[in-house]
């Protein structure tokens, strides 16, 4: 697994999605509420271990976690054409919606 390609942004839509705060997440996975905030804001890249970890708390494959580099490059191209913050947006009240 390439955690170059890991995304933080899935991690929060989970916690969002299953009604979970900072806190019970963190403690989940035995990290710091800090450090989680940084993974899902995408300012720290997790070890494999968290990542194992957060794949069995929220029942999920690990491989699920983790982005293809061309959905990667056809994001790139979306974020050069509109502002980053809106495209923020978009993506928390999308991952909100169940």
């Amino acid at each position: 697994m390439n955690l170059s390609y890991f995304s933080g942004f899935k991690i929060k839509a989970l916690r969002l999605k299953e009604n979970k705060n900072l806190q019970e997440v963190s403690e989940g996975l035995g990290i710091t509420k800090t450090y989680l905030s940084l993974i899902e804001n995408g300012k720290k890249k997790p070890s494999k271990k968290i990542i194992y970890k957060a794949a069995h708390y929220f029942s999920v494959p690990e491989n699920s976690l983790v982005e293809s580099s061309s959905f990667l490059q056809d994001l790139a191209k979306v974020a050069d054409e509109i502002d980053l913050s809106d495209l923020i947006v978009a993506f928390e009240i999308l991952s909100k919606k169940e």
